[in-house]
């Protein structure tokens, strides 16, 4: 295989998912080659921790791969050909407050639905333009793949404020970590399935999942197997309970509503009081994950500072986060035409005819040398077109609240929010509450 090698900058380096995405790229190294790697995060202290493992890792296994970390974003974009963007501004403190502090009011807290989804949006919108326009400075051709959350807010902000960059690219790994669970139960390869999906992201529903070697529609399979068994994602064993238990809604959710098999994330929306009720205001997801996989690969990390080798040090490996940002790279560097789950603008309501046409929806596409082309799905039924035009307003809403400060327009939004319920007073609590807390982001008039 003679692909040509690339430049890639890893934006929000300092996250602990990046160890693990280094093991995919060096797993997919002769499928997707390095020329140069530049790991970049204005924290430099999150990248120094990490520094010594990842330096020792691609000396090991891709040593024709230059190695640079900065914390220059004039540096960190000159000449590449794309951009792994996974930024989490403010960090874990914030991701804190955006899960505490709904529920000071009886209020479902997650880091991407809600509240502390709209809160998380406002942070990261502004930064992401900027990190747009920097990009486009230095390498205009580059494709900008983003993962950083709430995706379907700062997906949506981009496509506003950049509508004819069509080398901006947001994607969301749960679908894929969701066919890979359907894989195991299936047992098949997931790249074998080959899914059809409608909703926006975070908010939509698997309906077709054809196996690309026979043909056969594997839904229904998977459907009867879920009667009497509980969903669990592939690597149960290693997940925190609250994902376990967020899987098993997947059964309750179809108990319901049969029809399709639904994305995790809508448990929010249809179960947020009692999530909320359940959940610990002292000990949220934040928490779980700092004393988890944070805690582990900054362990590990901190081993190969001390030693400065990798003796028994394990090659940490991303098998959704990082085997995904690389599957989709090398899908469009070399015009593999490979098959996903891909967010883009219903332009002529060409995806979704009864959905909006300025809607960030999400459905099954190929991805090209050209980018994204989105298979067009076709009128979504009543049910679910009220849910999504309710949410897409939400999320219009709150970019427009963003770009304008616009108090208003914020409230608006959250009254809308699903897990809010349609309460504008619980909204404008929440909403105020919000604005303190992130006045060093954000602030609305």
């Amino acid at each position: 295989m003679n692909r040509r090698s690339l430049t890639v900058t890893i934006v929000g380096a300092g996250s602990t998912r990046t160890p693990a995405l280094i093991g995919s790229l060096v797993n997919y190294k002769e499928r997707f080659p390095l020329k140069k790697l530049i790991l970049f995060d204005i924290d430099k202290s999150r990248i120094d921790v990490q520094e010594d493992y990842i330096r020792l890792t691609m000396e090991k296994y891709s040593p024709e791969t230059e190695l640079v970390f900065t914390d220059n974003e004039d540096e960190a974009y000159i000449g590449i050909d794309y951009a792994f963007v996974q930024m989490r501004v403010g960090g874990f403190e914030m991701r804190g407050y955006d899960e505490k502090n709904p529920l000071k009011y009886g209020i479902v807290g997650q880091e991407t639905c809600g509240p502390g989804g709209f809160a998380y949006g406002m942070r990261s919108i502004k930064p992401m333009i900027h990190m747009v326009e920097k990009i486009r400075q230095y390498a205009p051709d580059a494709w900008i793949l983003n993962y950083t959350n709430p995706a379907a807010i700062v997906g949506l902000a981009l496509s506003k404020v950049f509508p004819h960059d069509d080398r901006i690219l947001n994607m969301c790994d749960q679908p894929y970590s969701m066919i890979k669970s359907f894989a195991k139960i299936l047992d098949v390869d997931m790249h074998d399935i080959e899914p059809r999906y409608f909703g926006l992201n975070h908010f939509g529903w698997f309906t077709r999942l054809y196996n690309s070697k026979t043909g056969e529609d594997m839904l229904p399979r998977l459907k009867n197997y879920l009667v009497d068994h509980e969903f669990k994602p592939f690597n149960a064993e290693q997940r925190d309970q609250s994902w376990l238990d967020t899987y098993k809604n997947v059964n309750k959710m179809m108990s319901f509503f049969p029809e399709y098999l639904p994305n995790t994330y809508l448990q929010y929306y249809f179960f947020g009081d009692e999530i909320a009720k359940a959940s610990n205001p002292n000990y949220t997801r934040a928490e779980e994950a700092k004393a988890g996989r944070e805690k582990q690969v900054l362990d590990i990390c901190r081993k190969a500072t001390e030693q400065q080798s990798l003796d028994d040090i394990p090659l940490l490996i991303g098998e959704v986060h990082g085997n995904m940002m690389v599957e989709v790279a090398e899908s469009i560097a070399f015009d593999l035409k490979k098959v996903f789950i891909i967010m883009g603008v219903n332009k002529g309501r060409k995806i979704i005819p009864n959905m909006p046409e300025d809607a960030l929806v999400e459905v099954a596409g190929e991805l090209s040398k050209d980018g994204a082309k989105l298979y067009p799905y076709g009128e979504v039924k009543t049910f679910y077109k009220g849910l999504m035009e309710n949410q897409h307003a939400y999320e219009k809403l709150t970019v427009e609240a963003c770009l304008e400060s616009n108090y208003q327009k914020a409230l608006e939004a959250l009254t809308l929010n699903r897990v809010i319920g349609g309460n504008p007073v619980d909204a404008k609590k929440v909403l105020d509450d919000l604005m303190e807390i992130n006045k060093d982001f954000w602030y609305l008039k």
